[in-house]
């Protein structure tokens, strides 16, 4: 699936600060009662988009951490200096507790990556709720949710859709009612808000559709534009690219590489809640009945003979 901005060029969307599904600015998003009432654009959420699930434990954990930085001012727009000297102490202390205690590197530019804020340091960030929590000074209730509603769509199993839309819902008032001066961001909004929408959308589990296959796609694109490219002009260079990631991507090619083998996860009873339930019985009736109907062919031919 594609990331956020995709979506925001694919359905016209010139701001960042503006949710492409419901229209609604930042300003907004912290009124629950009139989020909910919005009509929403359907035809947006037809198109399929998925809720960019990788880069969701990122802008969730970012969105976390950038509160954290101006909880001393309590404003969400700084402009004065005083204020904006207060945020920079408080960043340089968060960064140097994580640093210290979990080993994190949090916030800072990577040369040739953007920042260092990546998957796996936002999933550190929510498994170490309470030292983050410490650390950031903000309602460990809070992570705690935060990270069960990205478990659930990040599970790759079905969703019960009723019981995850209101506890998303109840998420975001309890993040309004704690920190009511300081408006989500835009992709925090779209999951708590409109993710059983586009969950209800999707022929296959959210868990299923996210970016993270392309994602880990990057380190070899880099190397085949690198190596096995020419350079004469941009066109030619794409063309050598595709046609590369067009080989590396054969079936034949495909199954001879091993798969990685990946580890059993265990999810809390908060997360096994919201995810549907596998349905036995019918398989187990199933079967069932298919052997009594044998057994009633077997014997029935028993008899005859």
């Amino acid at each position: 699936m594609v990331d956020g901005k995709v979506c925001n060029a694919v359905c016209d969307n010139k701001s960042t600060l503006k949710c492409y599904i419901c229209g609604a600015t930042s300003k907004d998003f912290n009124d629950i009662n009139n989020i909910t009432r919005i009509r929403i654009d359907e035809s947006n959420i037809k198109l399929n988009f998925g809720l960019s699930i990788l880069h969701a434990w990122i802008r969730f954990f970012e969105c976390l951490l950038h509160l954290a930085y101006k909880l001393n001012v309590k404003k969400w727009r700084v402009l004065d200096s005083k204020s904006k000297e207060v945020i920079k102490t408080n960043k340089i202390r968060i960064q140097q507790e994580f640093k210290s205690q979990l080993g994190l590197i949090v916030d800072k530019p990577k040369p040739g990556f953007g920042s260092s804020n990546d998957g796996n340091t936002a999933r550190s960030f929510f498994e170490n709720s309470f030292i983050s929590s410490s650390i950031t000074r903000i309602d460990e209730g809070i992570i705690k949710q935060f990270q069960v509603v990205l478990l659930v769509i990040s599970s790759g199993y079905n969703i019960n859709v009723d019981k995850f839309k209101i506890f998303t819902l109840d998420t975001a008032k309890n993040f309004v009612n704690k920190y009511p001066w300081y408006p989500m961001s835009t992709a925090v909004h779209k999951i708590l808000i409109h993710s059983s929408e586009v969950i209800s959308s999707c022929i296959l589990p959210i868990g299923q559709l996210s970016e993270e296959a392309q994602e880990a796609r990057n380190k070899n694109f880099r190397k085949y534009r690198e190596d096995f490219s020419r350079k004469m002009s941009r066109k030619v260079t794409m063309e050598d690219v595709f046609n590369r990631l067009l080989v590396s991507s054969d079936p034949y090619i495909s199954s001879m590489r091993n798969l990685p083998k990946k580890e059993l996860k265990t999810y809390s009873k908060e997360v096994l809640d919201l995810l549907q339930p596998p349905d036995y019985n019918l398989d187990t009736e199933k079967n069932i009945n298919d052997s009594s109907s044998d057994s009633e062919y077997n014997s029935s031919t028993d008899s005859s003979d």
